[in-house]
């Protein structure tokens, strides 16, 4: 996804140099597809490569030019209470590729891992280079944006005040499965906020304070499901109704 680009030409830096001369093993004259993050598509042909090791930088020339048509038209918002060890790494990257849009970093009451302001940045950048990542490697139209970690208050206050349709995953859900209210709102699901809870799922203050705010809590079934597969499967199912997965 290269971030300098001219009308005519494109210039590929950094990492990206490795992906294509060394992984897809291109060339002067070679064809590339390339993305740049915000919905656009570039057939482009490398016309140059200058530089060595590190600083080497390729130069294509467009041939043409499109809107990529390979995100949904359903804006999935993820805001996934932040769990312990690496496990948010898996899911930012397995929810870029199935087509999540946004990804809201929370600390929930029963987050177990404590962040000072330092390991919030690197946690971020983390978060954000692994977005990118797995956006280029799934041919992502748009690189999903990772948001500033925020408390649970905060998020779903600001789902409220903008209007968001928002559910909340709860395993002690016992009436509302999520086919169930799909099928009931799919006329409204253009952007959804999914709210996902760390390994000790929500607390019940945090429930009834979410139903305070018009989010419906909602279940996946009679099976516990890790944090880790929640979202994962939360978002299949809004796009699988929505027409879009895939």
């Amino acid at each position: 996804m290269p971030e300098n680009i001219e009308p005519e030409k494109i210039y590929i830096t950094d990492n990206e140099v490795h992906h294509i001369l060394d992984v897809l093993r291109k060339t002067v004259g070679d064809r590339i597809t390339l993305f740049d993050g915000m919905g656009n598509e570039y057939e482009a042909q490398i016309a140059e490569i200058t530089g060595s090791g590190r600083k080497k930088v390729i130069v294509a020339g467009i041939l043409k030019t499109s809107r990529s048509f390979t995100e949904p038209k359903t804006r999935i918002i993820l805001f996934q209470s932040i769990p312990k060890s690496s496990k948010m790494d898996l899911i930012i990257q397995k929810c870029t590729e199935a087509g999540v849009f946004k990804f809201v970093p929370v600390i929930s009451d029963r987050t177990i891992i404590k962040l000072e302001e330092k390991t919030k940045l690197e946690k971020t950048k983390r978060w954000r280079d692994i977005a990118r990542n797995a956006a280029k490697q799934s041919g992502r139209g748009i690189v999903p944006e990772v948001g500033e970690i925020t408390t649970f208050h905060s998020a779903i206050k600001a789902c409220s005040e903008n209007k968001i349709k928002s559910i909340i995953l709860w395993e002690s859900e016992k009436t509302l499965h999520l086919k169930e209210y799909l099928k009931i709102n799919r006329m409204e699901l253009s952007c959804t906020a999914v709210f996902i809870g760390p390994e000790g799922g929500f607390c019940h203050d945090e429930i009834a304070e979410s139903e305070r705010y018009g989010i419906s809590s909602i279940t996946l079934g009679s099976r516990i499901l890790r944090t880790e597969t929640t979202g994962l499967l939360t978002a299949a199912m809004i796009l699988y109704e929505m027409n879009e997965l895939g």
